[in-house]
């Protein structure tokens, strides 16, 4: 997950900003003008204490969770579970994105990391008939469950949309109305593994499953979708590259991607080739970039991002969620910055510079942050950990602000899969859980008043 910030439209950069005036520098640390990550950027490069909000109000009990008074749960779905197509519930629960349904419903797209082909074992299999598996030799079991939700939080049909793939990590919604499945694996079964997939989320059973190989065959991690391009992570430690899938023609629905001719590159930083960013990267400086072509991006072995670093691709440590906000593309770093706790960059097309906008000091601010998703109602972000017990979801606010919203309490496993309903009004996450059993994979809903804090600009 990565920001990045123009110079040439109100960027400001740590130099000018450390040469600003006390008054003035505390006024645009304020400043509705800057979003709650450049805020933190500018914090961290101050090296002043990150401030905490008060968010929703302490978290208080509420059974399998911790949250604010007045937020309530519901969970909807458990692995091991029967669905409506009579096959249990996978497990390994992750990336999510919701949808607008038919009759008031909201459609969930979830991803199933399922990881068999690696040697996992304890796993529940997604489960599709013969012929629309990707990979027909068994030991690839993940795949994507479709969830019918209703008005009150009740799953009125759930049934596996994708089989066949492995490890299938994170992704992101396209905004003709589908989700992208990334497969965090470069393997070899019966099929190549290392590619995206696409699912309508309109699709009323299992979709005949076609790799993205335009886009590349690597690990990938997390997608987003702006300008007609797909940017895209790699989930790799140290040496990880930020890549973008430039289609040849104009994409507008599902199934064109896998059809389509483009050019894959990986993201530079002008000036200095193979910029490790793990480690003493300077928060809240844009610096200008500019993209390598990979010339191979469908290889036989996992060659992409040695590709990009012979041609000077920055280098990052396991890059994982994306999402898009105000035309610009977030990502995170999950264990990257010097204290191995993550990073939050932000990527700007228009201006074309990467910044790095916030780095934790330390797990007792934010840990290992992943998925992420802005709250519709605030413009604030939450961000899901995936770090030690206990895990959280914490959210930043316009101020940039950090404060708890979510805190497990029977379930220690990771949050994901973070996604808010069309209105608005309900948060869908999942923690990923294991072998299905008391910590198997489940997917919340969450209703509160998300619109009790104060509003800030929203990102879009």
């Amino acid at each position: 997950m990565s920001i990045e910030q123009r110079r040439d439209a109100g960027g400001i950069s740590r130099r000018k900003f450390l040469g600003l005036g006390g008054a003035s520098a505390a006024f645009l640390a304020g400043s509705a003008v800057l979003g709650p990550l450049q805020t933190l950027g500018i914090r961290s490069a101050l090296g002043a204490p990150m401030q905490r909000a008060e968010g929703y109000g302490p978290l208080v009990e509420a059974g399998d969770l911790l949250l604010p008074r007045g937020f309530s749960y519901r969970i909807i779905s458990r692995a091991g579970e029967p669905m409506s197509d009579g096959n249990p519930t996978p497990t390994y629960f992750d990336g999510m994105a919701a949808y607008r349904g038919p009759r008031g419903t909201t459609v969930l797209i979830r991803n199933h990391e399922n990881r068999r082909s690696t040697g996992r074992g304890g796993e529940t299999d997604v489960v599709v008939p013969p012929e629309f598996r990707y990979d027909t030799d068994p030991r690839f079991n993940a795949g994507n469950t479709k969830l019918v939700v209703g008005a009150n939080r009740e799953v009125r049909e759930d049934f596996a949309v994708l089989g066949g793939t492995s490890t299938n990590c994170a992704g992101g919604p396209m905004p003709w109305g589908s989700w992208i499945a990334c497969e965090e694996v470069f393997q070899d079964g019966k099929e190549p593994h290392g590619y995206n997939f696409e699912i309508p989320a309109g699709a009323e059973g299992p979709v005949a499953p076609e790799p993205i190989k335009a886009a590349g065959r690597f690990v990938h991690e997390a997608v987003a979708w702006t300008g007609g391009v797909l940017y895209q992570t790699e989930d790799i430690r140290t040496n990880s590259c930020f890549y973008r899938y430039v289609p040849e023609g104009r994409i507008s629905h599902a199934g064109q991607l896998a059809r389509s001719r483009g050019t894959l590159q990986a993201l530079r930083i002008v000036g200095e080739p193979n910029r490790n960013t793990d480690k003493g990267f300077p928060v809240g400086e844009p610096f200008p970039v500019d993209w390598v072509t990979v010339d191979d991006p469908d290889p036989p072995t996992d060659t992409v991002r040695f590709q990009a670093a012979a041609k000077g691709a920055a280098l990052f440590d396991r890059q994982e969620g994306a999402w898009v906000g105000g035309g610009k593309v977030y990502f995170d770093c999950t264990s990257g910055g010097d204290a191995d706790s993550g990073q939050v960059w932000e990527f700007d097309p228009r201006g074309q510079t990467l910044t790095l906008i916030y780095e934790s000091p330390g797990p007792e601010e934010l840990e290992s942050p992943d998925n992420m998703v802005v709250v519709p109602r605030t413009g604030d972000i939450l961000l899901c950990e995936d770090g030690d017990e206990p895990q959280h979801v914490r959210g930043v606010t316009q101020r940039g602000e950090i404060y708890d919203f979510a805190r497990s309490v029977t379930n220690d496993s990771e949050f994901c899969g973070a996604c808010f309903s069309p209105d608005g009004n309900t948060l869908f996450v999942n923690q990923q859980g294991g072998p299905a059993g008391p910590e198997g994979g489940v997917t919340y809903a969450i209703r509160g008043p998300f619109a009790r804090r104060k509003s800030g600009p929203r990102h879009r």
